[in-house]
């Protein structure tokens, strides 16, 4: 069992028909699905064969119980179903390019601050009999501080934005129970570390800092990954984008697929990498042809 602890939201995703042009109203495509970063992995995993129970918080708009219903549907448990009353659902508005880059993205993730620690502490003798938790950095800070001091299983963190990577970065130096794995881009990276340019010091910086593994993506020029005793950086693969938004994730998913059953770090980033390459050719987060065949080394 994988625990997932983030954010399930709705996103809106517009996509220009013909060349992205700035400051201007693109006639555009525009597409609503159900997202988040924490679910989106979630939905990775379960393409994947693995089972998985998701740690999130509901609302009770019009449209929250169908995203409910839609991560039941994909074989995730709930539990706890945390569902705030008088509470509108989280959502994530993407503007891309005519490439599928993004060039603005908004997050209203105010439903987040109804997890607390005391919520997450009623519950982590389950969450630490899970083979692997991973969290995303949608819940506050102190969330991600209590599972850093209480967690036992191995712990993945994905920094899900450089604003929002900033709430783990005092929480690198602390003391944590279990193997820390984290997953940034090439920006977070730069915003917890203050290294600009070198790849393989940024990467050393989160080493000297307790991480067990990092792994830093960097879009087309491949991705850095390092366990403190060897630092590789592998190539993408090259592909059409569609839509980058849910690459990451699907990286995420696919490196913790990997590692629990037995990959190395060389064979978990290129998982990482070719579930990132199937979700860069999908119009919505996740390419629902990802599963553990199409993953495979």
């Amino acid at each position: 069992m994988i625990t997932v602890i983030g954010a399930a939201n709705i996103d809106i995703t517009a996509s220009p028909i013909g060349r992205y042009v700035p400051c201007d109203s693109n006639p555009s495509r525009v597409e609503i699905s159900f997202g988040g970063v924490g679910r989106n992995i979630a939905h990775n995993l379960c393409l994947m064969g693995e089972q998985v129970r998701l740690f999130t918080v509901f609302g009770d708009d019009s449209i929250a119980l169908s995203l409910r219903d839609d991560c039941r549907r994909l074989g995730m448990t709930i539990d706890p179903i945390l569902e705030v009353a008088g509470a509108r659902s989280n959502y994530f508005i993407c503007v891309n390019d005519h490439n599928g880059e993004m060039q603005a993205g908004a997050a209203d993730m105010e439903l987040m601050s109804h997890l607390t620690p005391e919520m997450v502490a009623s519950h982590i003798a389950g969450i630490n009999e899970s083979d692997a938790v991973i969290a995303d950095c949608n819940p506050n800070e102190d969330v991600l501080k209590f599972l850093v001091d209480n967690c036992t299983a191995p712990l993945y963190i994905d920094a899900t934005s450089a604003a929002k990577a900033m709430k783990i970065r005092s929480l690198l130096d602390a003391g944590h129970h279990a193997p820390l794995i984290i997953k940034v881009n090439q920006a977070e990276a730069v915003a917890l570390s203050g290294i600009k340019g070198d790849i393989e010091a940024m990467a050393q910086w989160f080493i000297n800092r307790g991480v067990s593994r990092i792994f830093i993506t960097m879009g087309s020029r491949g991705v850095c990954c390092s366990d403190g005793r060897q630092c590789l950086t592998l190539p993408s693969q090259a592909v059409t984008v569609v839509n980058a938004t849910g690459a990451g994730d699907a990286f995420m998913a696919a490196v913790v697929h990997a590692e629990l059953h037995g990959a190395t770090l060389h064979e978990a980033c290129s998982t990482g990498i070719k579930a990132a390459a199937l979700a860069l050719q999908s119009a919505t987060a996740v390419n629902s042809g990802i599963n553990e065949l199409t993953t495979k080394n």
